[in-house]
């Protein structure tokens, strides 16, 4: 705090006047010097002071205008301070209000995300057990594995894809059902994908016989299968790798069709070096038809052959290239 040298009176914040008399403040030593030009011929007043209000005192300074308000007055400066206050104050109070409610309205957006994609993750997991279900009831049941059926391939046919049979001695096997078949009918009841195959299971009890229909190659066959218990799988014993025929395709997919026909085969697209479909002369572009007596004509049916044949053993193999049926005789090796 500072007082005024003049006639110590307090000075107020950084007033450069003072208000009681209205002399210069003085913050540094560099304000007391005298910067006027002083006649050299005139004699100073022995009683005079810095900020004397003697106007023949070459110090003195008049006031400035604005301190020459009416006594009682508050001076202009201080209701421009508080104008000034008042004015933030109530720019403060809207920009607050908008960020709180920019805030609020993140907290809620942020809030619904993460319960909509909870409901979703909860709703994909109930969907997944579902479809799990369903294709356990129809593997242990019907005995062979299910897949989407591809509009591409079958633009106006409706029903269950059979990927592969479970077993040789499967209800779909013994039915005659064979991989690729699409199965429209179950027990006079029409079947478009596992929901609605699995609903058609479900009043069949364990050795009923149903009529079942299957579209093939641009025909529709009609048989009848032995249903078994669709909440208990069958026994199938597995055997080690090294008991697993092994043929060496590296990759292949299935593809129609076979020339003059409507059926289907699987292509090798690539093969491994040094095994038995390079050594027995198979390459790319082959399609395979039949492996050892069975029809093939999905990528899992012929895995699972080749797999349940005997390591070393003698297969024919019936195969396309170009437009020539070939028939090779191969001998299996085993896998590691």
């Amino acid at each position: 705090m500072m007082t005024c040298q003049a006639c110590s009176a307090e000075i107020v914040g950084r007033d450069r006047f003072c208000r009681n008399c209205g002399a210069p403040v003085a913050y540094s030593a560099g304000d007391l010097v005298d910067t006027y030009r002083l006649d050299p011929n005139a004699q100073p007043s022995a009683t005079a002071q810095p900020g004397s209000p003697d106007p023949t005192n070459p110090l003195y300074t008049p006031p400035p205008a604005a301190y020459a308000a009416a006594p009682g007055l508050a001076p202009s400066y201080q209701t421009a301070s508080v104008s000034k206050q008042s004015v933030q104050r109530k720019f403060l109070w809207p920009v607050g209000f908008l960020l709180l409610s920019l805030l609020l309205a993140a907290s809620y957006i942020i809030g619904r995300d993460r319960f909509q994609s909870r409901r979703a993750e909860r709703q994909a997991e109930r969907t997944e057990v579902t479809r799990r279900s369903y294709e356990e009831a129809i593997q242990n049941a019907l005995g062979f594995r299910t897949a989407s059926v591809s509009d591409a391939e079958y633009p106006n046919v409706r029903g269950v894809f059979v990927n592969n049979l479970m077993s040789d001695d499967s209800p779909a096997a013994l039915a005659n059902l064979q991989a690729g078949d699409v199965l429209t009918d179950l027990n006079d009841q029409v079947v478009r994908n596992n929901s609605e195959l699995a609903q058609a299971l479900e009043p069949l009890q364990p050795g009923a016989e149903a009529p079942v229909k299957v579209y093939r190659d641009g025909e529709v066959i009609n048989s009848r299968i032995k249903v078994a218990d669709r909440t208990f799988p069958p026994l199938q014993p597995k055997a080690p790798p090294r008991d697993q025929g092994y043929l060496g395709i590296k990759d292949s997919g299935r593809r129609c069709c076979v020339p003059g026909t409507k059926k289907w085969g699987v292509e090798i697209y690539q093969t491994t070096d040094n095994t038995p479909v390079e050594i027995f002369g198979l390459r790319e572009g082959d399609l395979i038809t039949e492996f050892d007596g069975h029809a093939i004509r999905t990528t899992h049916e012929l895995n699972r052959r080749i797999r349940a044949a005997k390591p070393h053993s003698k297969v024919l193999m019936k195969f396309y290239r170009s437009n020539t049926q070939q028939t090779v005789e191969l001998i299996l090796g085993h896998r590691w």
